[in-house]
């Protein structure tokens, strides 16, 4: 309850962002027309895909040695993190991600050397805001901010599963036709539970990984998608023809 609780608030605040920052710019049209607009960029937007790898650093100690690989960091050598990402509006998409991962014997978990290699596995799902619009100079630069909820499991430690509330920031480079890009991330993730900026569910993950976007073809509504995939404008109606 505690979890649904958080989750249900934090999409009320996502909606109502984005409800706000489309108002702003569409004063004089009819609440009608703004929500027929709002349908069709969602319809239209596109879909990105991504399959890479995670990192876990999970040592207790979320201010020091932060790039401590050998002792701190957790890694798989094959591809450990799959997402599914929708674009909506105004800059805001939202994405679910999952991840696999193994806490290596050897390594620092909760300020203790794990004695054995243990499984982790993490599902979230993240609203997703990105500023490429302010960024207009480097087409291929996409930066994003993220906040959202998932739930993390792990084979040891004195949390083995908790939801986390998440937050975070990344970027995706797009290096052909705006279609394939690469994709770096780094969230913060909070268990819920008291105390819940010190408990031992807390934890960073790291990603780098290709991301691949489902741009959508010429459809009844007019205009095909920009390199932002139709984020921050609305389509306009073509006329009917007769």
């Amino acid at each position: 309850m505690y979890f649904m609780k958080h989750l249900s608030i934090s999409f009320f605040i996502l909606f109502s962002l984005v409800c706000n920052l489309e108002g702003m710019g569409q004063g004089r049209k009819s609440k009608g027309q703004f929500w027929e607009n709002v349908q069709r960029s969602t319809i239209r937007s596109p879909w990105i895909v991504g399959l890479g790898w995670n990192v876990i650093d999970d040592d207790g100690k979320p201010f020091n040695k932060l790039f401590d690989a050998n002792k701190s960091w957790n890694v798989v050598p094959y591809p450990s993190k799959v997402s599914c990402e929708k674009v909506l509006i105004q800059g805001w998409s939202v994405e679910f991600a999952a991840s696999y991962n193994q806490l290596k014997s050897g390594k620092t978990l909760n300020n203790d050397v794990l004695k054995s290699t243990q499984s982790f596995f993490s599902a979230d799902i993240n609203g997703k805001f990105s500023f490429a619009e302010f960024a207009k100079n480097l087409a291929f630069f996409d930066p994003y901010v993220l906040h959202g909820y998932g739930y993390t499991y792990r084979g040891a430690g004195k949390t083995t599963s908790a939801a986390t509330a998440n937050i975070g920031l990344g970027f995706n480079c797009w290096v052909y036709d705006d279609m394939i890009g690469i994709n770096v991330q780094s969230q913060a993730k909070f268990a819920l539970k008291s105390p819940l900026i010190k408990t031992s569910g807390n934890y960073l993950q790291h990603s780098l990984g290709i991301v691949y976007k489902f741009q959508t073809s010429e459809s009844r509504y007019g205009q095909k998608p920009g390199r932002a995939g139709n984020k921050y404008k609305f389509f306009k109606t073509r006329g009917r023809k007769k």
